[in-house]
């Protein structure tokens, strides 16, 4: 029956337990490094709210669907699982519930720490041709400069200016002259 849970939470986003408390999937955001060069993929993490809360019959029924049994068994199954977690959580024996997290006694109440999912921070790759993609720009930029054309184009865009400035003066000089 504890295999049930994550898919429950995957598909439904909430799950309350009763004895235990209530579990919610939250969408935590993309994020950006400061320097721009690395970003973390946004997942789904798993809060737990602790209280007195009934089970939610939905889950019931999920577990009767996956388990090919009839509802009244689903039921006593998935009651007397979560008796089971409860007491054991109250012994101060740490349950692990796969892919949720670890439940445990402290103090008079239950705290919980999920499991955060395994990923991969992106690093930034330089791209062909010396471009690279700044994450927190959202735009590909030269890493360094390859030729002096590179950082001095300016030059040759106003040579290419004044002599395309003199052959228009020159055309127009010429031009009343002949005539």
């Amino acid at each position: 029956m504890l295999d049930h849970i994550y898919p429950f939470l995957l598909v439904h986003k909430k799950l309350q337990l009763a004895g235990i408390g209530t579990l919610q999937m939250v969408p935590v955001s993309a994020a950006i490094d400061a320097n721009g060069l690395s970003i973390a993929a946004p997942y789904e993490k798993i809060n737990f709210i602790p209280g007195q809360v009934s089970t939610d019959s939905s889950f019931a029924a999920w577990v009767a669907a996956l388990d090919h049994i009839d509802m009244d068994t689903a039921i006593s199954t998935t009651n007397q699982a979560l008796e089971e977690l409860a007491s054991s959580i109250q012994l101060n024996q740490p349950v692990h519930i796969a892919s949720v997290g670890h439940f445990q006694k402290e103090g008079a109440g239950i705290s919980f720490i999920p499991n955060e999912p395994i990923y991969a921070v992106q690093e930034v790759l330089p791209i062909t041709g010396g471009l690279q993609w700044s994450f927190k720009k959202g735009v590909l930029y030269t890493q360094e400069a390859k030729s002096i054309m590179d950082t001095y184009w300016w030059v040759a865009a106003l040579l290419l200016a004044t002599a395309g400035a003199a052959a228009i003066a020159n055309y127009y000089f010429t031009l009343n002259v002949q005539f």
